[in-house]
């Protein structure tokens, strides 16, 4: 990711560091619902704008937006995707250790096992599937390389990416349905 500059890196660690930081178990119950529920908003905001913005930008076929927007596309995982991911963990994490039973609530058949099932699922998907194929459409969508039109190979990365991406969408909102009814199991 040579697009990605050091100071960036270096200010998307720092953001990472201040997530966890803000996560510890050290403050009260409703810091840790307001971080978790800030952290679902920030972090499904992100996915489904990045989803949005990445199919506007190929209505356009122009190959210098879409290259952009791919390459925006893994700034915008690191800036709000990550740490939104790390705040609805921790915190919930922390939530259900001080009020919900701790390891219980999560080893048993409940809503927030299948909720954090869910979570990681989504999780698996982005590190394994959409990374990967983003990382791949910067690469196809470089116009110093293709200059007038995008190889198919970057056809077949976003097509990739639109339906995992969308089961990645899909399953967090699932996961929040949990959240938000807590629905009795078993």
């Amino acid at each position: 990711m040579h697009y990605i500059h050091r100071i960036e890196w270096l200010a998307y660690g720092l953001l990472v560091v201040v997530a966890l930081a803000v996560s510890l178990p050290l403050f009260p119950y409703r810091w840790h619902t307001f971080l978790h529920i800030a952290g679902a908003v920030v972090f499904l905001g992100n996915i489904i704008v990045t989803g949005a913005w990445m199919l506007m930008a190929e209505r356009t076929r122009n190959v210098n937006v879409i290259h952009f927007s791919a390459k925006a596309v893994i700034r915008a995982d690191l800036l709000f995707t990550l740490p939104g991911v790390l705040l609805v963990l921790m915190n919930g994490l922390v939530m259900v250790f001080d009020s919900w039973g701790g390891r219980d609530a999560i080893y048993q058949l409940s809503w927030i096992s299948a909720a954090l099932w869910i979570f990681t699922a989504s999780g698996i998907i982005w590190v394994g599937i959409l990374i990967p194929a983003q990382h791949r459409m910067v690469v196809f969508s470089d116009p110093s390389a293709h200059p007038n039109s995008l190889p198919s190979e970057f056809s077949s990365a976003l097509r990739r990416w639109y339906f995992w991406g969308a089961l990645a969408i899909a399953l967090p909102i699932c996961s929040l349905y949990l959240m938000v009814t807590k629905p009795a199991f078993g």
